[in-house]
């Protein structure tokens, strides 16, 4: 159903215009002022600049949707770096270690759901680059070396969705781009028809074409618009389900790791 929500959130203003075409043309008897056969200059204009202006949010909302997997894919690796300094280095606490990872995952996800601001998450990753300190600390330097780069990338995909979220593509143009949709859609108004049929076919398709695809473009530019709750606000969001089913792998290697450490508590207790 969600595919259909901007189809069906377009369709108001397409019964609007077609309403209006036929009441100029039924109760006021307005025959048009401009043939249909020369608008078709603003026509071609407007899908010219209509498959330019798709093109280039097309570019980034492709690189968006990669990125939720590639942070989730880099966490979990951070992850394994961890967990191979806790067999080397028997100082280092792993249930600790995998618990800082989590709640950088959290707060990344946190901050995609607009529950948290850049700074948060920012902060964040500055306090796992603390986390990677302690390696180093410990003895671990070659870990601690291998799991900086990985950290970079997470804060570089960090950053470049901040971006995409925050700027749109070419403001110029969609300012070109809603100016030729008025056009068309005034210049439907005014146009005359060969036959009521074919005005009625026209006047609706041009208008849904045009208006959809300038809602459609203005909402894959921005590809992260999620509500607190969750809920995708606008219609052509990238999923995050990456990020949650490695949010669901981490918490549950660290249940049953905590788990083992009281159950080997337990026996020791018990032998004692």
């Amino acid at each position: 159903m969600l595919k259909w929500k901007l189809m069906i959130s377009t369709l108001p203003i397409v019964l609007v215009m077609a309403g209006v075409k036929l009441v100029l043309d039924l109760y006021f008897e307005f025959p048009g002022l401009v043939p249909f056969a020369d608008v078709g200059v603003i026509l071609t204009a407007c899908v010219f600049l209509i498959g330019f202006l798709l093109a280039g949010t097309m570019a980034d909302y492709k690189e968006s949707e990669r990125l939720p997997a590639e942070i989730a894919a880099t966490l979990e690796t951070i992850e394994e770096i961890f967990a191979l300094a806790a067999i080397n280095r028997p100082g280092l606490k792993l249930p600790a270690l995998r618990r800082s990872v989590l709640e950088l995952t959290d707060e990344i996800k946190h901050w995609l759901m607009h529950r948290r601001d850049t700074d948060a998450v920012y902060g964040a990753l500055s306090r796992m680059g603390e986390v990677i300190g302690c390696l180093e600390h410990e003895g671990a330097g070659p870990y601690a070396s291998r799991a900086v780069p990985q950290l970079m990338a997470v804060r570089r995909n960090v950053a470049r969705i901040d971006v995409i979220a925050r700027t749109g593509f070419l403001p110029p143009a969609y300012a070109l781009l809603e100016v030729l949709v008025v056009m068309v859609i005034g210049l439907m108004l005014i146009a005359e028809f060969s036959s009521l049929l074919v005005e009625c076919v026209i006047v609706p398709f041009v208008t849904l074409v045009n208006v959809y695809m300038l809602r459609l473009i203005r909402d894959i530019d921005n590809p992260f618009e999620y509500s607190p709750d969750g809920r995708q606000s606008g219609r052509a969001e990238v999923e995050l389900w990456p990020l949650d089913e490695y949010r669901a792998r981490l918490a549950a290697r660290l249940d049953a790791v905590e788990a083992s450490v009281t159950r080997s508590v337990s026996l020791q207790r018990a032998t004692r």
